[in-house]
């Protein structure tokens, strides 16, 4: 697989040498690559199996990557002489004799516990997902770009798969990409996740697309993704019809995208770069969030990184959050108390919700001995539904203090959005008495179909994830709108959510159904609003024409059943209230 290679025993091991040049450039600064914090290199990435640096060696600049992985399959394959930092440059040198592109190689050593690979820097280059990104940020002017680097992408792969390589970590962050007109250049990175096999069946090219069309699939339209399918097929000359692959490929997705989101489900669990255990005075535990890969719209705390030791000189007298001086209280019933305040985590001030729930029945007690408590399952669906790119408030800390299995107390901290609730924004933004704020009748009947069409893709995605509420009403949703952006959607309360292996078809008409309920409490909401969050909730890209009629008629007969229980509800508590006159 490699060519041949410069070789050179070093103080610290053999290394191997790219080609003539990079042995010039570099064979005079072994010492930095092989402990380049010494040598005041800047960490750019770090995780519990490899740490990139960034430096210069005269005139060019360089990264150096140091492989230090701990696990069992990792120490295994250094003992079995497995190198990564060798594969790295291996392929890199065999793709590029191929026509790929990847960061040009210096050098590479694998010695004992020290394993390091050295690559030119790709000048004026950014990651593929974060160059998308800004591109879409910039509007339809920069639609042309993107086409190119969607063909150019295509071709690249193609290119990889026809000389038997496979990357099992495809994304567009491993995707290099430098200038945006014509000249437009790609470089594959991460090239130790690479494998290469004499001949690639149609499955295992289709198993590597998917991952990419995992990758990109919330920032794509299906016209962009057929146009790559497309142009890749017509470069790799792959057997069979433009569908027959489609429908592969998205099958390889779906079982992609559940393993993918059930391992970073589990991250949440563990002590990491994103998470970490509280241990805080009074005997309470819980988990706190470190760094978020995703921002909700309108999150801050999204954007900064945290430590343990932060969040513990913050929340060092719990009990100050719920009853201390600065807290305005937001809610106290039966079920929970909330108060928001401001909390100053590592100097940097929050606008967060503090929220304890409250035993609505004695016998919960018992149930609370065997589940997790309610802040904490909160925690976990909350992040759950952002890494599924579902907007929701983020939620920062969970806590729970215990006695034994007893649990005595909760705290659930998530910060505050900004917005209005979605009810009182349909009557204030739609009514035609009190929803003027400088909006005519055409623009707020404009503003009323994007909202409602966004409110049913909301509830298409939660459910397409498995996910069912039981209280999904519209004073749980948040409206984030400044008036020149199109609405954003937000959900503010996660206590009535559960995650399902298969939300069956009656589940799924039950939330549509507790959501149409709910519209039907907002005069400003007309039945052509309700119908348009139903057709939101129906369409799908590619769907055609919906006979949506049967659905409308099921779900108005369950929504009228649904009235008249919620109207039988309340007259038995009026009449458990009503006092006999003197």
């Amino acid at each position: 697989m490699t060519t041949d290679s410069h070789r050179q025993v070093s103080p610290g091991g053999k290394v191997r040498f790219a080609d003539p040049s990079a042995r010039a450039l570099v064979e005079g600064h072994l010492g930095a690559l092989c402990d380049p914090a010494s040598a005041g290199w800047e960490l750019v990435k770090q995780n519990p199996s490899r740490s990139v640096y960034r430096g210069r060696i005269g005139l060019q600049e360089v990264y150096v990557k140091h492989f230090h992985g701990r696990s069992l399959a990792h120490r295994l394959g250094r003992r079995l002489g497995i190198s990564r930092a060798l594969c790295e440059l291996g392929f890199s040198q065999y793709l590029t004799s191929h026509g790929v592109s990847t960061p040009p190689a210096l050098a590479a050593q694998a010695d004992g516990q020290l394993e390091w690979y050295a690559t030119r820097a790709v000048e004026q280059a950014e990651p593929g997902d974060a160059w998308h990104e800004r591109l879409l940020a910039q509007g339809p002017s920069a639609r042309a770009a993107i086409e190119r680097a969607t063909l150019a992408l295509a071709q690249t792969v193609a290119r990889m798969h026809g000389c038997g390589v496979l990357h099992h970590d495809l994304h567009c962050g491993n995707v290099l990409v430098r200038g945006q007109g014509p000249e437009l250049e790609l470089a594959i990175t991460d090239l130790h996740r690479m494998q290469r096999k004499r001949r690639l069946s149609r499955r295992r090219r289709a198993r590597n697309l998917a991952q990419l069309l995992h990758d990109r699939y919330e920032s794509t339209t299906r016209t962009q993704r057929l146009r790559f399918l497309k142009h890749y097929l017509r470069l790799s000359g792959g057997p069979g019809t433009l569908r027959g692959w489609q429908l592969m490929i998205e099958d390889f997705a779906r079982r992609h995208r559940r393993k993918q989101f059930a391992k970073r489900d589990r991250r949440v669990l563990d002590q990491n770069r994103y998470f970490a255990h509280l241990r805080l005075p009074g005997g309470w535990r819980g988990r706190a969030i470190l760094a978020s890969k995703w921002a909700p719209p309108g999150s801050y705390a999204a954007h900064l990184d945290f430590t343990r030791a932060d969040w513990e000189e913050a929340l060092a007298d719990v009990d100050a959050l719920l009853t201390g001086p600065g807290g305005e209280v937001v809610k106290d019933s039966p079920t929970s108390y909330v108060v928001r305040r401001r909390l100053t985590v590592a100097g940097r001030e929050l606008d967060v919700f503090v929220k304890q729930p409250r035993r609505k029945k004695g016998w919960k007690i018992l149930l609370d001995c065997v589940r997790s408590a309610r802040p904490l399952r909160a925690f976990r669906m909350g992040h759950a539904l952002l890494t599924r790119r579902i907007a929701t408030a983020m939620p920062l800390v969970a806590i729970e203090r215990r006695s034994g299995p007893l649990l005595h107390q909760s705290i659930l901290i998530t910060e505050a959005v900004d917005g209005t609730q979605l009810n009182h924004f349909l009557n204030l933004r739609l009514g035609g008495v009190r929803g003027g704020q400088g909006l005519d009748a055409n623009e707020r009947r404009r503003l009323g179909q994007i909202v409602l069409r966004e409110l049913g893709i909301l509830l298409q995605r939660l459910h397409d994830n498995d996910f069912a509420h039981r209280d999904l009403k519209t004073n749980n949703m948040i409206v984030r709108w400044d008036g020149q952006s199109s609405p954003q959607l937000v959900l503010i309360d996660l206590d009535g959510m559960t995650a399902r292996r298969r939300l069956s078809l009656r589940r799924r008409f039950q939330g549509l159904m507790r959501l149409n309920v709910s519209l039907l409490e907002c005069p400003a909401v007309t039945h052509a609003g309700r119908l348009r969050m139903l057709l939101g909730y129906l369409r799908r890209p590619g769907a055609g024409r919906i006979n949506f009629k049967p659905y409308w008629r099921e779900l108005e007969r369950w929504s009228a059943r649904k009235l008249r229980q919620q109207i039988r509800s309340r007259r038995r508590k009026q009449r458990a209230v009503r006092r006999p006159g003197p």
